[in-house]
C-alpha cells in the first residue's frame, strides 16, 4: 500500500482535488433539486420546437413585439389538414383447387355398343352404331378388310298413295267442289303403276348412291308425289291421270319467231336448255336469240380442239361438245320451242316415256292438262320431259301465276298441294305455236267430259303475253266531221267535184258530210304465234 502524500504536497496531481466519481461530501438535497430542474428545462427546450406549443409561443412573441413597436399585427393561421391514410384490408379469397381424378385404368379390353343420331344436310336422319370386339394383333388386323369397316343400312318408308275423296281433300279441301264428279270416279280408280314405278326408281337410285351419302336423293325430293290415279268417268269414259305433287320451276325454251331476245339471268343458268320437247317448224327467218351464242361456243371449242398435244381425254370431251353444239345449232335454225317465261306448260317425268303402248293412261308431249292449285284451275299442255326421279314441275310463266314470288331458283309451292289433271291421248298433230284460246277451249271440253267444274269455279283464261295492244277508238261528238287521213303519196282532189269512182269501190263521202263514228270490231282470237 502506497502511503498517502502529505497535505502540503507540492505534486500537481495532489493539488487537483478529489475525482468526479468520488463521493463528495457536503452536497445536500437542494443541490440535487437544482440539478434536476436544470435538466428538465433543457429537455423541454429540446422538445418544444417539435410540438404545437412552439407555434403558439411564436405567435405570442410576435404579438408582444408588435404591441411594443406599434407595427402592423400579422396574424397567421395554421390550417390543420386532415390526412386520411387507407389501411390495407386483408381480403380472404377462397380458392377451390380442382383435382382431376382420372378413372382407374382398365385391366383388359371391354367390348361395347354405342349409338348416335344426326341429320345430314339433305334431310336424312342417320343413326350410327359402334360395335367393338376383341381382335388379334394390330400388325395382323391392319391387313384384314373386316377389322375396320362400315356397313350402311338406310331405312326408307315408301309412302302410300291417296285413293279416296277424304284423302285427297286433306291436301286440297277445294278439290271435291271444284271437280264434283270426282266422287263418282274414285271408287273405280286405280293407283297407277307409274306411282309404284316412280318410287321403285327412287329406291333403286338410293341403293346405287348409298355409298356416297351426300349424293343420295334428299328427303324433300323423295317424298314429292302424293298419288298418281288412273281415272275414268263412268258415263263419258273420258280417261285422265291425276297426279298430286308439288311444283318445281323450269326455265327452258326459246323461239326467235315470237321473242327475239332472252333474259340473260335465265339462259346463263347451268341448267338452262334452249329447247323443249314440244317444238314446231320455224315460221319466220328471225334467228333464235341464242344462235349467235351457240355458234361462238362452237368456234371456241373448235379452236381448242385444233391445238396439238392435248391429252386424249380432253380431245374426246371437246369432240363430244362440238358434235352436241352442231346438232343444237341445226335445231335452232329449223325449229322453235316453248318459252318457259311466256308459255303455260307442265313438265312430265321421263318415267312415262315408252309406256304408251302398254298403258292407255300414259301422258305424252302435247297432251292437254289442267293444273289445280287451291280453288283455281289453269289450262296447259305437257310441254317438256323431266328427270325420272321427280314429279311435279311447270314453266316459270305458270309458276309466277300461282305465286308471284316464284323465280327460276324458287319454287311456287313446296307442299304437295298441286293437282295435275292430264288427259292422255289428246295431243294434236302436228305441233303448232301456242294458241292460248285453243288450249282453253280444249281443256274446258275435257273437263266437261269429267263432269265439269263446280258452281262458282271457272277455268282460268290466259292473256296472250305477245298480243300487241289494240288502238283505242276515238269517239267524236255528234255533228263533228271525222278527220280525213290521207296516205302519203296519194294526191288530194283539186276541186270539190266528185271523181269517177273505180269499179268495185264506193264513192268517197263529201267533205261536208260527217262520217259515222268507227264501230269497234270484236277482238280476234288470241294467238300465241
Amino acid at each position: 500500500m502506497q502511503p498517502r502524500p502529505p497535505e502540503n504536497s507540492t505534486r500537481p496531481f495532489d493539488r487537483q482535488g478529489p475525482a468526479p466519481w468520488e463521493n463528495r461530501q457536503g452536497r445536500g438535497i437542494l443541490g440535487n433539486l437544482v440539478r434536476l430542474l436544470v435538466l428538465t428545462i433543457i429537455a423541454l427546450l429540446l422538445v418544444i420546437p417539435f410540438t404545437p406549443l412552439a407555434g403558439k409561443i411564436k405567435r405570442g412573441l410576435q404579438e408582444l413585439i408588435a404591441a411594443r413597436t406599434g407595427g402592423t399585427r400579422v396574424v397567421t393561421r395554421e390550417v390543420e389538414v386532415e390526412k386520411r391514410v387507407e389501411v390495407p384490408r386483408e381480403v380472404v379469397k377462397e380458392v377451390v383447387k380442382e383435382v382431376l381424378v382420372q378413372p382407374p385404368l382398365p385391366d383388359s379390353f371391354v367390348p361395347r355398343k354405342e349409338a348416335d343420331v344426326a341429320t345430314f344436310f339433305n334431310g336424312i336422319t342417320i343413326q350410327t352404331k359402334l360395335l367393338t370386339e376383341q381382335g388379334t394383333y394390330a400388325s395382323l388386323e391392319r391387313l384384314s378388310p373386316d377389322a375396320y369397316k362400315a356397313e350402311f343400312q338406310l331405312s326408307v318408308r315408301v309412302p302410300k298413295a291417296n285413293q279416296t275423296v277424304q284423302e285427297l281433300s286433306r291436301i286440297n279441301p277445294a278439290l271435291p267442289s271444284l271437280l264434283p264428279d270426282l266422287r263418282a270416279m274414285l271408287p273405280q280408280a286405280k293407283v297407277s303403276g307409274f306411282y309404284h314405278k316412280l318410287y321403285e326408281n327412287k329406291t333403286n337410285a338410293i341403293q346405287r348412291d348409298l355409298t356416297r351419302l351426300n349424293k343420295v336423293l334428299d328427303r324433300h325430293n323423295f317424298f314429292d308425289c302424293e298419288t298418281i290415279l288412273e281415272l275414268t268417268h263412268p258415263k263419258t269414259k273420258r280417261r285422265s291421270l291425276l297426279i298430286q305433287s308439288e311444283m318445281d320451276v323450269v326455265c327452258d325454251g326459246s323461239d326467235g319467231d315470237r321473242m327475239a331476245t332472252l333474259d340473260e339471268y335465265i339462259y346463263m343458268s347451268d341448267y338452262y336448255q334452249p329447247f323443249t320437247s314440244y317444238a314446231w317448224a320455224k315460221k319466220t327467218k328471225t334467228p333464235n336469240p341464242l344462235l349467235a351464242r351457240w355458234e361462238a361456243r362452237l368456234k371456241k371449242a373448235t379452236e381448242q380442239f385444233s391445238v396439238k398435244g392435248l391429252p386424249a381425254q380432253k380431245n374426246r370431251e371437246l369432240k363430244a361438245l362440238m358434235d352436241q353444239l352442231k346438232l343444237e345449232i341445226q335445231d335452232m335454225k329449223a325449229r322453235s320451242s316453248l318459252i318457259a317465261e311466256k308459255d303455260p306448260f307442265i313438265v312430265i317425268s321421263l318415267l312415262f316415256r315408252g309406256y304408251s303402248s302398254q298403258n292407255a293412261y300414259t301422258p305424252q308431249i302435247g297432251d292437254y292438262a289442267v293444273v289445280i292449285h287451291g280453288n283455281k284451275a289453269y289450262p296447259a299442255i305437257c310441254g317438256d320431259y323431266g328427270p325420272t326421279l321427280k314429279m311435279g314441275e311447270a314453266s316459270l310463266f305458270m309458276a309466277k301465276t300461282i305465286n308471284d314470288q316464284a323465280t327460276p331458283y324458287r319454287r311456287p309451292e313446296s307442299d304437295l298441294k298441286v293437282t295435275y289433271l292430264i288427259f292422255p291421248g289428246t295431243a294434236e298433230k302436228p305441233n303448232q305455236p301456242p294458241n292460248l284460246d285453243r288450249w282453253h277451249e280444249r281443256c274446258q271440253a275435257y273437263l266437261n267430259d269429267l263432269g265439269g267444274m263446280g258452281a262458282g269455279h271457272e277455268l282460268h283464261r290466259w292473256e296472250d303475253p305477245f298480243r300487241k295492244p289494240e288502238p283505242t277508238p276515238v269517239v267524236l261528238p255528234a255533228g263533228q266531221p271525222t278527220p280525213t287521213v290521207v296516205p302519203v303519196g296519194v294526191p288530194t282532189p283539186a276541186s270539190s267535184s266528185s271523181a269517177t269512182p273505180t269499179p268495185g269501190t264506193s264513192p268517197s263521202p263529201s267533205p261536208t258530210t260527217p262520217s259515222p263514228a268507227p264501230v269497234p270490231t270484236p277482238p280476234a282470237a288470241k294467238s300465241g304465234s
